[in-house]
């Protein structure tokens, strides 16, 4: 039988932040499955940074063409299959979009484990590859976190700033947690463990810092990019601090014209590091990852907070909410 499936696509390009009407709904059918494809009904999509990045026309992400289906990624439960590697039944982790039935390549998605209490959506959450894997391969892999160690997070109350305060407590560092507002500093300290909480939107930032890291910051998880960054290496350690650049959410809106980092001599100065990285480079590790995440999960030490949003029709205001930074927590659409 046929699959009625409801879209949400990009109508127009705009400079700066997109508005309700650069989006577009619509309805279509799906009444065929080539072989190898399968439909999936789409459970929960992860609403994630990089999405912004593709509404430019020369992004550094692939760019969406007009009249597409908004790119983003998902859980799901396979409803009809033409491929043998997936069943009906089975619930799968990709690219599903914005749209609550997707017709996609079964090779194109991987198989969830279910087992040792697991949800599906925790794979677009603790387990999700943009939110608690980018966390953990920031933190781990690319700024090797230690025990002692005083580590800076900016962007600190979102999905990814959330794991990476989470996991950085886990390995028993002192964690420093940048997000904005008197409440979502509480939630830094109050539910997620964090040490200090500074407000960046209702306080001398470079001044809360520094007191905060009398001996500098030994590693910093860079989510804004912008000032945040230039705070964060005017306070390295004195020796062998390191960045890891993750995102620069505060910069997305104006591609042609990024700000970059004005006190990068500090990383001579210090004998500091400062990596980009993408998450997908450490494809080797990232079983590593899951297997630290869903253990401090099942020991109740790990517990990223959702923030829901019902419908298929409000997934273009959940991407807004998210550029304006007011959720906290997983920030997740539900069709």
């Amino acid at each position: 039988m046929p699959h009625t499936n409801r879209r949400i696509f990009l109508k127009q390009y705009r400079e700066g932040l997109p508005l309700l009407e650069d989006f577009g709904v619509e309805d279509s059918e799906i009444a065929d499955v080539p072989a190898g494809h399968v439909v999936v009904k789409v459970d929960t999509l992860s609403m994630d940074a990089w999405i912004r990045t593709t509404l430019t026309p020369g992004s550094f992400h692939e760019t969406a063409g007009l009249g597409t289906t908004i790119r983003a990624l998902g859980v799901g439960q396979v409803v009809e299959s033409a491929d043998p590697a997936l069943a009906v039944g089975d619930w799968v982790y990709g690219m599903l979009a914005a749209q609550t039935h997707a017709l996609t390549p079964a090779a194109a998605l991987t198989k969830l484990d279910l087992s040792n209490s697991l949800k599906p959506a925790d794979y677009v959450g603790p387990l999700g590859l943009t939110t608690g894997l980018t966390a953990w391969v920031g933190l781990v892999a690319v700024a090797d976190v230690k025990g002692g160690d005083t580590v800076l997070v900016s962007g600190a109350a979102g999905a990814v700033g959330s794991m990476v305060v989470m996991l950085a407590k886990a390995r028993g560092a002192r964690v420093i947690g940048i997000a904005g507002g008197p409440a979502k500093c509480r939630y830094l300290t109050e539910k997620l463990g964090a040490d200090v909480a500074i407000d960046y939107k209702n306080a001398d930032l470079a001044a809360e810092v520094a007191a905060a890291a009398p001996d500098g910051i030994d590693v910093f998880f860079d989510n804004v990019g912008g000032e945040i960054l230039d705070v964060a290496l005017a306070n390295l350690a004195p020796a062998d601090a390191r960045i890891a650049i993750c995102g620069a959410i505060s910069q997305y809106s104006d591609l042609a014209n990024v700000r970059g980092p004005r006190n990068y001599l500090k990383l001579a100065e210090r004998n500091a590091t400062m990596k980009g990285f993408v998450v997908t480079h450490y494809a080797a590790r990232l079983p590593e990852a899951k297997a630290e995440i869903a253990a401090l999960m099942q020991e109740g030490k790990l517990d990223l907070p959702e923030h829901m949003v019902e419908g298929i029709d409000h997934f273009a205001e959940a991407l807004l909410l998210l550029f304006a930074g007011g959720h906290t927590g997983n920030l997740l659409v539900r069709p």
